[in-house]
């Protein structure tokens, strides 16, 4: 009774109840076998923690041989289940990266024993070898979940040595620029975690952050379009989680990697663990080095009632970027069952870049009349830290999980901006110069506060719920000072200076109902969301800003078997974009004096209502994924250009507009002809209807676009990989103009050295020099058309080793066979 009285407890703490999810493959004792045919279920753990083990690999053998018949991966909750296998006696493989191989032999199945109950498979760390099976397949490189695509990378050729935005590139569905912005399925407004975890680093300078993570220390990536009411709601394109290699493993081990670029690129990482008893130590430490060129070209057009004039300008430049990343955590196993985390994060980043911008001003008749050169000097330092503390408890009910976290996150960023522009006459005739120091400072300051709670009711209903705080708050402080000759010093502008400050905090439920019925799999869930936000403009003027707002996002998912290989999943979310900190400050940034650029803080978060239909097909050698979508956005951000106050240059801002829609058909196909080749081809078309009546009608705009990607793995000799990835993206449309086409193609090769402890990685990319961003733009009379290129023809050697040493090498291999088990003690 006191029990029962303590759960219920708990469960109301928890509210709001949270209902559900189908029940783990293999938890169920009425699994349908078709007539004649057997089938096996289980769960892997891991032996130390016994903590479920995602994506394990299960493969079945003909009795005594090596013969695989058929396999499958487990599921987050470490379940397994294979059906319709014909009667027989079969061995079984469960193997995982960084785990001792198990094996089971001799398992019959019969018309009286149909379905072989392998029961708990407890895998520990070792030698990764096998005693009567040699396994040797590799884990897909595309795996699908109820609502994610998985992209298994450790073996990507093409980002080896790079970093986690270099990887992005390479991800179906996935679109990186020039600027490393990310787009999923053509939207920008993507929400980004780390091993599932909303990282405020992600928020506040993201291309940093994922300049700062080496590509050799992420193990998958995983893609969720339509993610389900668990998820902060936050981005219309979905959310993109990068889960990291985890070292876990007995006694102390090592992973490093050091990779040398052309025209100074340089970049290192080193991950070590020790575990020993119920403690494991971790720490990291990653620095990056990267130096590359910039070019731009913009051709303007000015046509008003009383004037015309024509801009040409061209850029050249260099930006460099050099970051130190320190991480460290300590893991305590409480018990069998919970263990409680510690772990922080340290980066000293440090940039700077030289410009030099050409202006040449002509009139109708195409005759110069002004010209003018601009060089720009920039300094950079962004230092942040980031401390994490996470409990986890697991109970002796299968399933039923507790997790509290909290997260604490500063960065602080000191920039200095100084800007000279001389000033000619026809025949460069020099009258006039204009001297100015942009310092600025932008702090930001981050609570999260997280729990989840999973509590599987019965075998076809399990509840889960959770809330989330997260707390906000950034200022920012631009100043701007111009050079007075009379005085020989630079004056404080006070007009064109900004002092800002943001506060958002977000108070948050959910509750998921799951379940399945046969062939269907369904879930059902919703999380309510209080929004509270505060902008305050203190300088040049004094102005507030608030906006407080309450939303309910509810979710669903529907799934149907068709078959083994086969099945169709329906899904709907419900998801927001809030506006940035920078869209809502409305000071105007005159640091390009032909390019200024506000914020309106006006502006009201956007809805989106999303729609999925997808068909999924898998097979031993191959895969394919057929999804169709629609998006309904209603108030729509969007970055719009207008005349500024004189009419004579565009003011890039944003705003609110009535609607967009968005539809779409994307594939992926995963194909292994040969056991040495392995192609994965994705396509992305969708068609974009922006509705923008109610500012203006010419911002009503509609279009298609199209990217693909190509890539193909192949072995070349015994050990020998080729990896080649090409990509394109046609052009597309924006509220005021279109985006030009971008292509580019990236290859690598790598070695195993050592007995496979090391390799030897050369890789170039975009072969052929044509990444390039492109756009042509009209608003009022004005029409812009622009090309950028950042370097991006780019030739990488890198080298990687691996060293482990193994506590427990004398153990008995024949512990870790045929089960084992840890005493069921409850909490």
């Amino acid at each position: 009774m006191k029990r029962l009285v303590n759960r219920l407890v708990l469960l109301i703490c928890l509210f709001p109840w949270h209902v559900g999810a189908q029940p783990p493959a293999g938890s169920r004792a009425d699994i349908a076998l078709a007539e004649g045919k057997g089938g096996l279920m289980g769960v892997v753990l891991d032996q130390q923690t016994e903590e479920p083990i995602l994506l394990a690999n299960v493969l079945v053998f003909e009795e005594g041989t090596q013969q695989l018949l058929t396999g499958t991966t487990t599921d987050e909750r470490g379940f397994f289940r294979i059906t319709d296998i014909a009667y027989g006696k079969y061995d079984i493989a469960v193997s995982y990266l960084g785990y001792d191989d198990w094996v089971k032999t001799g398992i019959a199945l019969t018309d009286e024993e149909r379905l072989a109950r392998i029961g708990r498979v407890m895998l520990s760390s070792g030698s990764n070898t096998l005693a009567e099976i040699e396994v040797t397949a590799e884990r897909a490189a595309i795996e699908f979940g109820l609502d994610r695509k998985v992209f298994n990378v450790e073996r990507d050729i093409a980002s080896s040595g790079g970093t986690a935005e270099d990887l992005l590139r390479n991800i179906p569905s996935v679109t990186v620029d020039l600027d490393g912005n990310i787009s999923l399925r053509g939207s920008s407004n993507v929400r980004i975690l780390i091993n599932g975890k909303p990282s405020a680093l992600t928020g506040m300078n993201r291309q940093g952050l994922l300049q700062q993570i080496a590509a050799g220390t992420i193990e998958r990536i995983e893609v969720l379009t339509n993610p389900s009411a668990k998820y902060d709601p936050e981005g219309m394109g979905g959310i993109i989680n990068i889960i990291t290699k985890q070292q876990n493993k007995q006694g102390f081990n090592l992973q490093t990697s050091v990779n040398v670029g052309t025209n100074d690129k340089y970049n290192g990482n080193l991950n070590l663990n020790y575990r020993v008893g119920k403690f494991n130590l971790q720490g990291g430490y990653s620095y990056n080095y990267d130096n590359r060129f910039f070019r731009g070209e913009r051709l303007r057009t000015t046509e008003t009632v009383d004037t015309f004039w024509r801009l040409d300008q061209f850029s050249d430049g260099d930006r460099l970027r050099k970051s130190h990343t320190l991480q460290a955590g300590v893991e305590y196993f409480v018990s069998p069952r919970a263990n409680l985390t510690l772990s922080g994060r340290i980066s000293d980043q440090e940039g700077g870049g030289f410009s030099v911008r050409s202006n040449r001003f002509l009139d109708r008749e195409n005759i110069l009349f002004l010209s003018s050169e601009r060089t720009e000097d920039e300094v950079s330092f962004d230092d942040s830290w980031e401390v994490n503390v996470d409990y986890r408890q697991r109970f002796r009910q299968e399933g039923r999980e507790l997790t509290v976290s909290a997260q604490h996150t500063i960065s602080d960023e000191e920039e200095e901006e100084n800007y000279v522009e001389d000033f000619f006459y026809p025949g460069q005739v020099f009258f006039d110069t204009d001297r100015q120091i942009n310092p600025a400072l932008e702090d930001n300051d981050v609570w999260i506060f997280q729990t989840d709670y999973v509590h599987p009711v019965n075998d076809k209903v399990t509840l889960e719920t959770g809330s989330r705080v997260t707390l906000r708050g950034i200022a920012i402080d631009s100043r701007l000072l111009d050079y007075n000759p009379a005085t020989d010093d630079f004056e404080f502008i006070d007009s064109l200076s900004n002092l800002f400050d943001y506060q958002e905090d977000v108070y948050a439920v959910y509750g998921i109902l799951k379940g399945s019925t046969g062939k269907w799999g369904w879930q059902l869930g919703a999380r309510a969301e209080q929004t509270n936000t505060t902008s305050r403009l203190l300088a040049p003027r004094q102005e507030t800003f608030e906006n407080d707002y309450f939303s309910v996002f509810p979710s669903a998912f529907l799934t149907y078997k068709l078959n083994d290989l086969a099945g169709i999943q329906v899904n709907v979310s419900r998801r927001i974009n809030r506006p940035n900190f920078r869209s809502l400050n409305p000071f105007i940034d005159q640091s390009d004096p032909l390019n200024p650029r506000t914020g309106n803080p006006f502006l009201r978060p956007e809805f989106i209502n999303s729609y999925e239909l997808n068909y999924l097909w898998s097979k031993e050698k191959g895969s394919l994924t057929i999804g169709a979508y629609f998006r309904e956005i209603s108030d729509m951000i969007t970055r719009i250009i207008q005349p500024d106050e004189t009419g004579t240059v565009n003011l890039r801002t944003v705003a609110n507009l009535n609607s967009g829609r968005n539809y779409g058909l994307e594939a992926i196909v995963s194909l292994r002809p040969v056991e040495k080749l392995q192609i994965v081809l994705n396509g992305n078309a969708y068609r974009s209807e922006i509705d923008g009546n109610n500012l203006e009608t010419d911002l009503n705009a509609s279009g298609y676009q199209f990217s693909g990607r190509l890539q193909g793995n192949y072995t070349l000799g015994k050990d020998w990989g080729i990896q080649m990835t090409g990509f394109y993206r046609s052009r597309g449309v924006q509220a005021q103009g279109d985006m030009r086409p971008m292509y580019s193609i990236d290859m690598g090769i790598r070695k195993p050295i050592l007995k496979d402890k090391a390799s030897i990685t050369l890789r170039a990319t975009d072969i052929f020099n044509t990444r390039r961003f492109g756009f042509v733009s009209t608003s009022g009379g004005i029409i812009d058309d622009a090309t950028f290129q950042r370097e991006s023809r780019i030739v990488f050697l890198g080298f990687n080793y691996s060293l482990r040493q193994d506590k427990r090498k004398g153990r008995d291999k024949n512990d870790r066979r045929e089960g084992g088990g840890m005493d069921d003690m409850d909490f």
